[in-house]
């Protein structure tokens, strides 16, 4: 691969220019001033709509080489803009692909020995789960998996969780009929959507376990009221609401229940219930004055690397029903399961205290910070292991919180390598050149080669200058009378050429613009001095017609004057 460093390049006429930044510390922002979602669009990339971010907190201790996962959403979020999407450390747009349009759960999970791209992807209106499919996506972002769930059903959009033994860990919600009220002249009929997890096979997609809420739990000691579904076949009681779905080393199941407010452990080959963690059937002794065991309405439930204890995102709140705390969490409880005691090790809490009424996510870091996504409320906050806020975002304005605006299921953070097939995107737009490459990982630089009359041999082509790579979309003004055909090419940090663009020409088009406004205005300039002219001569010459016409009467009048006097 061909290799370029400084002393190849030429010192001419360019100049980079800085990509859009993102907001900091902005109030316009978060006051709704610059609208509920304030975006940005990409002359390469004209399909792509990302945030512009308002960073309120930066800390460089959260800057671990690591990109954000987010799979944007929203009333507010238009269809350019719905897309799962990596961001780098300072807020720049990475890659998104907004022909997935509505996804949850942006992540990078291993499969055998590779790092996947996963998601779900489909639609999230059924039931309030959705019905999709999961997809994993190579490091060149090609489609590597789609699955559904087993047994011929649509995925649910809540879990797709890969195991330490390569298999896939689904949600899946069934509607079937149940009987509600117990036994005895209460209990009627009526329709439930049951929570089902499954363990699937990715490759022969053969469901090796499987498991039904129902079976298990009272229909009738849920949390969430039925408010009048599950009456009749057009409405389903989401009773149970899983979300969530863990296997530990010992082949067992940590399951999230939302409406039962409680993390529920699964033995895996009998699908018994061995303890239950808060909700009205707690098995354990809480050593934190009930902090351990009262959470409400939670989501993403995880066993710590050592299985020493759990993390969740408390959200502490549905939408629809009052509040009960001040603000959600993120909780890091450890269990001793032979004292069967339970106590929080440390809480998170965003500085401003969202309250998030659904959706959500916390991720222990490898540099052991924390990092917690407010779904409902498109922000993330990542803390310190001992709790201190670090970093502080907002994707939308916080006026428009709780309104469903602007939504982001999960937000992860993950180490990534994109090498995308497609060309780097090369756009001459009013004499300046922009670059970029979607998915690109690798970039530090880019080179501009031109040619003078577009050809690609290499004894035609000019190296014209390198550049850093700044943020996803990296602009040049160039010389548009002395470049008539330019080319970028991408360079890593060891100057090793990654990819090369298309041949674009160039446009003048903007001096053009000006020459013919600049000419305009000259005109207009000569016009009034005619115009100026003209008149001055026209009032002159007036003065002296009136001048000569006035010098005639007076010698008239005086003549006549003189023969009176002489007669």
């Amino acid at each position: 691969m061909k290799s370029f460093t400084l002393s190849l390049i030429l010192p001419l006429l360019v100049s980079a220019v800085e990509d859009v930044l993102p907001h900091i510390r902005s109030e316009a922002f978060d006051n709704g001033e610059l609208g509920a979602y304030p975006n940005r669009t990409y002359i390469t990339e004209p399909t792509s709509i990302s945030p512009q971010l308002n960073i309120l907190k930066s800390d460089s201790r959260c800057d671990d080489g690591l990109y954000t996962m987010i799979s944007l959403r929203g009333d507010k979020v238009e269809l350019k803009g719905q897309s799962p999407m990596i961001h780098d450390s300072q807020g720049n747009l990475v890659w998104m692909n907004a022909t997935y349009g509505e996804t949850f759960g942006l992540s990078v999970q291993s499969y055998k020995g590779q790092e996947y791209l996963t998601f779900w992807q489909g639609d999230d209106s059924v039931g309030g789960h959705g019905e999709g499919y999961y997809f994993l996506l190579d490091s060149s972002y090609r489609e590597a998996y789609k699955l559904s769930a087993g047994n011929g059903r649509p995925g649910d959009l809540h879990e797709f969780h890969i195991s330490k033994d390569g298999t896939a860990l689904l949600t899946q919600y069934l509607f079937e009929e149940a009987t509600f009220g117990g036994v005895g002249p209460r209990s009627r009929k009526g329709f439930i959507w049951d929570s089902v997890i499954q363990e699937v096979d990715i490759e022969t997609k053969k469901v090796l376990f499987e498991w039904h809420a129902a079976e298990h739990f009272n229909i009738d000691e849920s949390e969430f009221p039925s408010g009048g579904t599950g009456r009749n076949s057009k409405s389903g009681y989401d009773f149970f609401h899983i979300n969530s779905i863990d296997k530990d080393y010992l082949g067992n199941y940590l399951i999230s229940s939302r409406y039962y407010q409680s993390l529920t452990y699964i033995n895996g080959s009998t699908g018994d219930i061995l303890w239950t963690l808060g909700g009205k059937h707690n098995s354990f002794k809480d050593l934190s004055g009930g902090q351990a065991t009262k959470f409400g309405w939670q989501h993403d439930a995880r066993w710590t690397a050592d299985h020493s204890g759990v993390t969740l995102f408390d959200n502490g709140a549905r939408y629809g029903l009052k509040p009960s705390v001040e603000s959600s969490r993120g909780v890091h409880i450890a269990l001793d399961l032979q004292a069967m005691t339970a106590e929080v090790k440390n809480s998170y809490v965003n500085p401003r205290k969202i309250i998030s009424g659904s959706q959500g996510s916390m991720q222990l870091l490898p540099s052991g910070n924390v990092l917690l996504g407010f779904g409902y409320n498109a922000a993330w906050t990542e803390f310190t292991p001992e709790g201190e806020p670090l970093c502080d975002v907002h994707i939308g304005s916080q006026k428009t919180f709780n309104t469903g605006a602007v939504q982001t299921y999960k937000v992860l953070k993950h180490s990534w390598t994109g090498r995308p097939t497609t060309k780097p995107a090369v756009k001459s737009l009013d004499g300046a050149i922009y670059m970029s490459w979607n998915g690109a990982t690798e970039i530090a630089n880019w080179v501009l080669q031109s040619s003078s009359d577009g050809g690609l041999e290499v004894k035609s082509l000019v190296d014209v200058e390198m550049m850093p790579k700044t943020g996803f979309e990296t602009k040049a003004n160039i010389d548009c009378h002395r470049w008539h055909y330019v080319r970028a090419i991408a360079i890593d940090a060891k100057g090793q050429t990654l990819g090369v663009s298309e041949m674009v020409e160039t446009s003048c088009e903007h001096e053009t613009m000006q020459q013919q406004a600049e000419f305009q205005l000259q005109m207009d300039r000569q016009q009034r001095i005619r115009y100026i002219l003209q008149l001055t001569i026209f009032i002159s010459c007036g003065t002296v017609v009136c001048g000569l016409w006035r010098w005639r009467i007076r010698r008239r009048t005086y003549s006549a004057i003189q023969q009176k006097l002489w007669a």
